[in-house]
């Protein structure tokens, strides 16, 4: 056999996720492909302060609720682990299943130009299951029930529940039992807060409204994103183009609107200061003016509704955050 054969064997018996998928442009390095990965679909400079203010600021308001003294222990610190890495879990799921498609979509991204390989982003995925795996198992088995509740829920999302072509085809179907993934990863986070301190807290009324205020505007932010004027809409399913444009508007418009009453509600639980409630209204002013006026005048340079989702999101939780720290501290 000549060398050339030999060579061809050894390229033919490589798996093709190390070999065929190189490109010219390829980082040598795995580490220089992963942070090209993370400045471009997981930016950890932004996720990070985002999971440490949102898991505290869940964390505070739980143990405010219950009365207790205010504590950070094991069970506050593998939530706040959990938080990020179930983030970069989902993050990575939804770029390995929609790989493929996502290469024609968006050409311009690090994968179809191969300065990422589908092994690095499988690889990222394998850590976070790893992390989040040995975090809880050896550090927060007060919780393991609702944890594996959780990681198997997710599991069954990557996998379409084994059905995938059929939620391929059918949009709804796959809202219905793809949209819970959030609610299912923050119930088990408001858990891990519940564990923490001395005794396992009893999941009340207000842990429902607070696990509302944290999930629904995910819902009205991945509603928000397929969401397209008439002159955006390309052969990419839209909720706007299988729904109708109101229908798809009105919606992530009500989960936002609703998240911040909720919001209000928490806060006149707290007793927080008048500020809390008025920049609490402004919010919510901000959500109203501009989905009410994507609905009427629905022009490209009008939906923002991605953005407007992300940023009153942000205000919310920073206000909700703010003020049970401050409160906290006024009072201690």
């Amino acid at each position: 056999m000549s060398q050339q054969e030999q060579d061809n064997q050894a390229t033919a018996a490589t798996p093709k996720v190390f070999w065929e998928e190189r490109g010219p442009n390829t980082p040598r390095f795995f580490l220089t492909r992963a942070w090209i990965y993370s400045k471009e679909m997981f930016p950890v400079l932004v996720y990070l302060p985002y999971v440490i203010a949102l898991y505290g600021c869940t964390n505070l308001i739980v143990q405010m609720l219950s009365g207790d003294e205010i504590v950070i222990d094991t069970m506050a610190i593998v939530g706040m682990i959990s938080a990020f890495f179930m983030m970069l879990l989902m993050r990575t799921f939804d770029d390995l299943k929609d790989f493929e498609i996502d290469k024609d979509l968006f050409p311009h991204r690090a994968t179809p130009k191969k300065l990422v390989l589908k092994a690095d982003i499988t690889a990222i995925s394998l850590f976070s299951f790893l992390v989040l795996l040995n975090v809880n198992v050896f550090c927060g088995q007060s919780t393991m029930g609702v944890f594996a509740i959780m990681i198997s829920y997710c599991l069954l999302t990557y996998k379409w529940f084994f059905a995938e072509k059929y939620h391929r085809q059918h949009i709804f179907f796959t809202m219905l039992d793809h949209q819970p993934i959030p609610y299912v990863i923050n119930f088990f986070l408001i858990h891990t807060a519940l564990a923490t301190g001395s005794h396992y807290e009893a999941f009340g009324f207000n842990h429902l409204i607070l696990w509302l205020i944290v999930s629904l505007p995910v819902t009205a932010w991945e509603v928000s994103r397929k969401v397209r004027s008439a002159d955006m809409e390309t052969h990419y399913e839209t909720f706007s183009m299988v729904i109708g444009l109101k229908l798809a508007t009105i919606i992530p418009m009500i989960f936002m609107a609703v998240t911040g009453l909720m919001c209000a509600y928490i806060g006149n639980e707290l007793h927080f200061s008048m500020w809390f409630f008025v920049v609490d209204a402004l919010v919510i002013g901000a959500i109203l003016f501009y989905y009410l006026r994507f609905l009427i005048y629905p022009t490209k340079e009008n939906n923002v509704l991605t953005n407007v989702a992300l940023f009153t999101t942000t205000g919310l939780f920073f206000n909700l955050m703010i003020h049970t720290i401050y409160s906290y501290v006024s009072h201690s």
